[in-house]
């Protein structure tokens, strides 16, 4: 399985970061948690435009065709630029929602998706009953995911609620103790629809989670080189300049293991579900550390609201809370010991 990037996906890739860079630069990020809902969807349009929630898409459904290797491109940008809009959730149903069929209400919530007329917040139903909301907003709708039976994939639609700056401030959120069900459907999907549903999901969120701390080890390394004390760079010191490189390489151990696990994956390997344990697992390691380590780099300024680099070290830590409230540390390894069969480990 060759896991070096082809010259489609390393276009994709440049494409990827120079539009986010041009058209949600972080002055926009920092700014999502007060964004009026015809801004976040003027917003989701231009995205609609590149394709990318369509990138799972089958073709003859009007979506790109693509596999898990690009999905993984497009995250990994979304999160180096603190994308404010839930993708990475839309991008991972909408391939259940074409195969609901060309009629009836998933293929319609599919249509608006693609066309970028709606998005959907991503709801996830805690034990209790509540839900937590991602990407929360006046007029943005949520839809969660139930498993029904092996075979059934039951999503409810939830009503508009308005999003606050949450801990991670670029990506406005809500916890609602009883949500207001709007329309509901039951899907008859294949048999594993709802592992590989959590299964890619779990590995863009690693990647949106690898971009961000990316990010933030780029902005300490800058820093280490332009910030002089006694007359020369502080990144000159082996107690900087070390923490940075050990960052970098598990950085880059994390980003090697989520290649091999959509490569698995977009293969069909046998392995895809050991594979896909140790993406989350080294990621949100390496992220936590790189983007704390950032900030200490940093020193005092790192926590000024002036500084980007808290920023980036508010995104790693939702998005590893996010993970880890799913699928824990040890449940992850447990797993992992036990060949990937999540049953065991249950």
């Amino acid at each position: 399985m060759d896991l070096h990037p082809t010259e489609d996906q390393r276009m994709l890739e440049d494409a990827a970061r120079r539009f986010l860079a041009d058209r949600h630069p972080l002055g926009v990020a920092r700014a999502a948690a007060d964004k009026p809902f015809e801004a976040r969807l003027a917003q989701w349009r231009e995205i609609a435009g590149q394709g990318w929630p369509a990138l799972l898409a089958p073709p003859d459904q009007d979506g790109l065709g693509l596999g898990m290797r690009e999905a993984w491109i497009v995250a990994e940008a979304a999160g180096r630029h603190l994308l404010s809009l839930p993708l990475a959730a839309n991008m991972v149903l909408l391939p259940t929602l074409c195969a609901a069929g060309a009629a009836g209400q998933a293929a319609q919530w599919a249509g608006a998706v693609m066309a970028g007329d709606d998005y959907f917040a991503d709801a996830a139903i805690r034990p209790d009953g509540s839900a937590f909301i991602e990407g929360a907003g006046a007029g943005v709708r949520a839809l969660a995911a139930h498993r029904v039976g092996d075979a059934v994939v039951r999503l409810e639609l939830h009503a508009p609620t308005p999003g606050a700056a949450g801990l991670d401030p670029t990506m406005p959120v809500a916890r609602i103790v009883q949500p207001e069900v709007l329309d509901s459907v039951d899907l008859e999907v294949a048999p594993g629809t709802w592992e590989r549903l959590r299964t890619r999901l779990r590995l863009l969120r690693s990647a949106e989670l690898l971009g961000a701390a990316s990010s933030a080890l780029e902005m300490a390394a800058a820093h280490a080189r332009e910030r002089r004390q006694f007359d020369r760079a502080i990144g000159a010191n082996q107690a900087i300049k070390h923490r940075l490189a050990e960052d970098w390489m598990a950085l880059d151990d994390a980003q090697l293991a989520g290649v091999a696990a959509v490569a698995a994956h977009d293969a069909g390997a046998a392995s895809v579900g050991r594979d896909s344990l140790f993406a989350p697992l080294l990621a949100v390691e390496a992220g936590r550390r790189a983007a704390q380590n950032a900030i200490q780099v940093h020193g005092a300024l790192g926590v000024t609201w002036e500084c980007d680099a808290h920023l980036y070290l508010k995104r790693v830590l939702r998005l590893a809370a996010a993970l880890q409230a799913e699928v824990s540390r040890a449940e992850l390894l447990e797993r992992i010991w036990e060949g990937g069969d999540g049953r065991k480990a249950a």
